[in-house]
């Protein structure tokens, strides 16, 4: 998997010839944090079909495990994300007990890690858990 903060993803529905898309905001061994778009589409979109569509969710935290149970998923493109992006996750990181300093520190590397290319990983499931590694 490429993965790319701020980066846009798009997988084949389930049951379905029809792709969702969601946009990744972060990444870690036990969970991914997604904003979630309502629209569905016939086949994979192009980066610039995105431009100006709105999440239905801002944030949602997501078993990275799931990741395995997507059909056909494929990184479109991504565009760096903004304070405005990361105010969901912000706010679910408040009710976690982060303190403003952390989560701005976070948001802030976030925000950093979305201008650099895609970090290219290995996903491998063991024993039910989620084993990752960087991929040459």
């Amino acid at each position: 998997m490429d993965v790319l903060f701020g980066g846009y993803y798009a997988s084949k529905e389930q049951d379905s010839d029809r792709y969702g898309l969601f946009r990744l905001l972060d990444f870690g061994p036990d969970a991914y944090q997604a904003a979630l778009f309502s629209q569905k589409f016939d086949q994979v979109p192009a980066l610039g079909e995105l431009v100006g569509l709105s999440p239905f969710v801002g944030h949602a935290p997501i078993d990275s495990r799931s990741l395995f149970r997507k059909n056909h998923l494929q990184l479109i493109g991504g565009a760096p994300l903004t304070r405005a992006d990361l105010e969901g996750y912000g706010l679910y990181l408040e009710h976690c007990g982060m303190t403003k300093e952390e989560i701005d520190g976070l948001t802030g590397n976030l925000m950093t890690w979305s201008a650099e290319p895609p970090i290219k990983l290995r996903l491998e499931i063991a024993d039910d858990e989620l084993s990752i590694s960087e991929r040459q």
